[in-house]
């Protein structure tokens, strides 16, 4: 929800926030320790997916209707 209240907060018209990078670090392996045992993914515009995903769903239902 934190997303979705953000994107409305964007109203002013500052859209560079949309464009952010996250970087993830998801294990290789259970008890991962060290640096080396974590394995980085990067979730490019991931909230940008996230916003037009549920807009398309919800206008799904708006148009079949």
């Amino acid at each position: 929800m934190a997303a979705f209240d953000h994107f409305y907060s964007l109203a002013t018209g500052n859209f560079s926030d949309l464009n952010r990078a996250m970087i993830i670090l998801l294990p290789k392996k259970d008890g991962a320790t060290t640096v080396s045992d974590f394995r980085p993914i990067s979730l490019i515009h991931s909230i940008a997916k996230l916003i037009a995903k549920v807009l398309s769903m919800r206008l799904a239902i708006v148009i079949d209707q």
